[in-house]
């Protein structure tokens, strides 16, 4: 077994550290003692709660509130947290306490490449900062959402909700207790605000915290922590805008007040970023506002955050290469040049993701049914939703297939890992031929 695991990839080892911890969650909500009625989920359905949750995508075929019993719930919310957090930063704290032993280099290879740290980080110091920081802010978020939810379900469930919504709104999953999400609390903007907070706390990374806590320190920040927060904040305001005027004729929200509409568009605009909390039935959205939900929901949070979707980087890195491109000049931001090693890795995830998700419509449109008074976009927000570990669905998730459940499955387990490390987990390591064959110039376009 040890020979096995020396000679896994880096990708290899992190797509079966997830499918492990799947797997053991799957069977734990496959017996009785997880249902709230004592009985046996069906194994299909118990694997998609688990995928969902450790994928913090917030996708279920099971209504969370009704079907599981505490002992249940908390299995969903610890592989939440695992997820979340990244099942090798769990690995490292069980293994440095409980062996006392320190992570060996492949360990902290695995680290680095779960978490998106650089070359010169170091990674046990990190899992320790990443996971202090994540408790503090769950915490301030339960402390917060006990205000509206203590009063509302008593001092025991109350806290248990807002400990439960608090981790999940942090680490992007979108699972709730509450039956219907967040529909109940379009007039509360309290509630919309700090889930919000929560959910950018967790979709911004932890290499961008770090910078905003050391600036005072410091007074500098990475380049890429302004490249994040410029592109970020610059999506959540034009998503607000965006839905505020693809809603606003419709009268979506003409029953609240000023206040409260504008708290909805900007939660509108923030959950596709893969958080997956729903404050409105997306059924009832206009076609301009799904597709600006599956643009947000493919695009997706940070690296080394706790959402998916194909990162904001990579965004800027296209468009910039782009526009560079039409004008014949170098890939130039903030004062230096992009490696074409990153250009070729982000143009290498946009286009697999783009495929991935062509392939998994393709097949859903010929095993799902769609009701009438719906198109493409009923399969299409499906897709993207768990590719980008989002949760957001117009009502399919309930009755899919088998096959359906499978497709969704998969595809939430990619968006969790990454594109490009589940692609290379397929692969082999091949050296390479050593010969170079003259260039070809191919008519493109």
């Amino acid at each position: 077994m040890s020979n096995f695991l020396k000679r896994l990839s880096i990708p290899q080892t992190i797509v079966l550290a997830y499918a492990f911890a799947i797997t053991c969650g799957a069977i734990l909500l496959w017996l009785p003692l997880s249902s709230a009625n004592g009985e046996w989920t069906t194994f299909i359905d118990a694997l998609f709660t688990a995928t969902s949750a450790t994928a913090v995508t917030g996708q279920v075929t099971l209504n969370t509130a009704a079907h599981w019993n505490y002992f249940g719930k908390t299995v969903i919310i610890t592989l939440i947290e695992i997820g979340g957090l990244g099942f090798m930063t769990i690995w490292i704290l069980f293994y440095y306490y409980i062996f006392k032993q320190r992570p060996n280099l492949k360990q902290r290879r695995v680290v680095s490449e779960s978490l998106s740290l650089s070359g010169g980080d170091k990674p046990q110091q990190k899992v320790f900062s990443i996971v202090r920081f994540a408790l503090t802010v769950q915490l301030i978020g339960a402390m917060l959402l006990g205000f509206v939810f203590i009063p509302e379900f008593g001092i025991t469930k109350g806290l248990y909700f807002s400990v439960f919504h608090s981790i999940s709104a942090f680490c992007n999953a979108g699972f709730d207790l509450l039956g219907n999400s967040l529909i109940d609390y379009q007039s509360n903007p309290f509630i919309l605000l700090v889930i919000a907070s929560l959910i950018m706390s967790g979709g911004l990374g932890f290499i961008v915290w770090e910078d905003l806590i050391n600036y005072r320190k410091t007074r500098k920040l990475r380049r890429y922590s302004k490249i994040v927060l410029i592109t970020t904040s610059s999506l959540w305001i034009l998503g607000t805008f965006l839905f505020w005027i693809s809603e606003y004729k419709n009268g979506t929200f003409s029953h609240l007040s000023v206040g409260d509409q504008l708290a909805n568009y900007f939660f509108l605009s923030v959950t596709p970023r893969t958080a997956g909390y729903a404050n409105i039935d997306y059924a009832n959205l206009s076609l301009s506002s799904i597709f600006l939900t599956i643009v947000l929901m493919f695009i997706g949070a940070s690296s080394g955050s706790t959402g998916g979707g194909i990162k904001v980087t990579t965004l800027v890195v296209i468009v910039l290469v782009i526009y560079r491109s039409v004008n014949y000049n170098h890939s130039n931001i903030l004062n230096r040049t992009i490696s074409q090693d990153t250009v070729r890795r982000s143009f290498f995830i946009f286009s697999s993701g783009m495929l991935i998700s062509v392939l998994a419509t393709f097949i859903l449109l010929n095993t799902e049914t769609i009701p009438d008074g719906f198109g493409v976009e009923y399969i299409l927000i499906e897709v993207f939703s768990c590719l980008g570990t989002v949760g957001l669905t117009m009502g399919l998730t309930p009755s899919l297939t088998v096959i359906g459940k499978i497709i969704l499955i998969l595809l939430m387990l990619i968006g969790r890992v990454g594109v490009m490390t589940f692609l290379w987990s397929l692969t082999t390591r091949k050296h390479e031929s050593g010969i170079n064959y003259p260039e070809m110039s191919l008519l493109v376009g």
